[in-house]
């Protein structure tokens, strides 16, 4: 059941990050250039790109969290593994996909760590 839930978010998951880009505040209200919607096309990318490149387990917790809204304790119990866990791996994948992500930071601006 495992295999046939991770089949089925890795399928999902290049629509879902289209729908997490254009949730980002302020995203919406810019004025639609066909430079601006390239650019926001080459994000989604890019986002699709570095949750798939994330190890199994960290992108388990990504789409988990970010994508599905489970809490901490439902993705324990979904991955039988103590909320700890869930907590480090979650930290650890936001790390990467944070370095994986930092040329698309606007110019001038610090990326939270």
């Amino acid at each position: 059941m495992r295999h046939i839930w991770q089949n089925e978010l890795r399928r999902r998951n290049r629509e879902v990050a289209a729908d997490t880009i254009e949730a980002i505040p302020g995203l919406r209200d810019r004025q639609e250039t066909p430079e601006t919607l390239l650019a926001r096309k080459l994000l989604r990318s890019e986002i699709a790109c570095a949750i798939d490149s994330l190890p199994v387990v960290y992108r388990e917790v990504v789409v988990l969290r970010e994508i599905e809204g489970l809490s901490y304790a439902e993705i324990a119990r979904v991955l039988q593994c103590p909320v700890g866990t869930v907590m480090s791996r979650l930290a650890r994948a936001r790390t990467l996909l944070r370095q994986a992500l930092t040329r698309f930071a606007p110019a001038g601006k610090e990326v939270k760590r």
